[in-house]
């Protein structure tokens, strides 16, 4: 998750940012992370994310189908 970041100063952010740090979860791969479903409702509408990506993550929260 952190290969554009120093890991202390991507910790800090993520601590400081939820939303950043749960599109960068999104956007570069999960690993041994879950991604938090209170988080995802929360922060879902403004989150910088692909399209199909998005669909697939309120398919999964809300059962949302299109």
């Amino acid at each position: 998750m952190f290969w554009d970041y120093k890991k202390k100063a991507a910790k800090k952010q993520a601590e400081k940012d939820e939303r950043w740090a749960l599109e960068r979860l999104i956007n570069f791969g999960v690993g041994r992370h879950k991604l938090s479903k209170r988080l995802l409702r929360k922060h879902l509408a403004g989150l910088r994310i692909d399209e199909n990506k998005r669909a697939a993550l309120e398919l999964l929260v809300w059962n949302k189908k299109f």
